[in-house]
């Protein structure tokens, strides 16, 4: 940086010629001095090959405060929700995913549709578009939800996903988006990382105070 003085009394009055002097001496620095980051590199510490994605993948989404259930066949999924939805009190459980409702037809769980609807608790269970291992992220847009609604109303959120959709960082979840939606792209694309958080309120943390109070992942093998 170079160095200056401001000189005697009389000129450190003249704040114009102070400002300009600081000006000079910023501008001095080398505009150069990131040249030699390179921003295609991922800035994640990368995971242990041993451990994989799905390992990463879960320990992260943990620590974020998420519930994570795995199933071995779908079968075994909906055989569980049935017990889940009584024991939790999810009555009424909303949804407007296509791919939900095509996996609870016939199974005797009903979604409801309407979010709109004052209730003590909103349920909502949607899939996801996929899950960053780095992060520990579920995605979500509209399309696969069918609403905006299905993840930013709910109380608890629940999100059916197969250890397929599991990708190692953001920028992969993003190239993954590009090439499913290309030129119909969704409007709006969400990463959740666990409940929401707020110090707002006198600066404490707060879980859930402006947004998804729980998060549950249900990981399905898929035949």
């Amino acid at each position: 940086m170079k160095i200056f003085s401001f000189g005697n009394l009389s000129e450190r009055t003249n704040k114009e010629q102070i400002l300009a002097k600081v000006r000079e001496a910023v501008m001095a620095k080398d505009e150069n001095i990131f040249s030699d980051v390179n921003m295609q590199a991922d800035t994640w510490t990368p995971f242990k090959e041993e451990d994989g994605a799905d390992f990463t993948f879960v320990e992260r989404f943990k620590d974020n405060g998420g519930i994570f259930i795995y199933f071995e066949s779908q079968q075994d999924f909906i055989e569980a929700m049935k017990q889940f939805v009584v024991e939790n009190q999810w009555e009424p459980l909303c949804s407007t995913s296509m791919k939900m409702e095509n996996i609870f037809k016939d199974s005797g769980i009903e979604l409801c549709r309407d979010y709109t609807t004052k209730r003590k608790k909103t349920v909502s269970i949607t899939d996801c578009e996929c899950l960053v291992a780095h992060t520990g992220s579920v995605v979500v847009t509209d399309k696969c939800a069918g609403s905006r609604v299905a993840y930013s109303n709910a109380d608890v959120l629940l999100v059916y996903a197969s250890p397929n959709q599991i990708v190692a960082s953001m920028k992969d979840a993003i190239k993954l988006l590009k090439d499913k939606y290309q030129n119909h792209r969704p409007t709006e694309t969400v990463f959740i990382n666990g409940a929401s958080k707020s110090t707002e309120i006198d600066n404490q943390l707060v879980i859930g105070a402006q947004g998804i109070k729980q998060i549950a992942l249900f990981l399905v093998e898929e035949e």
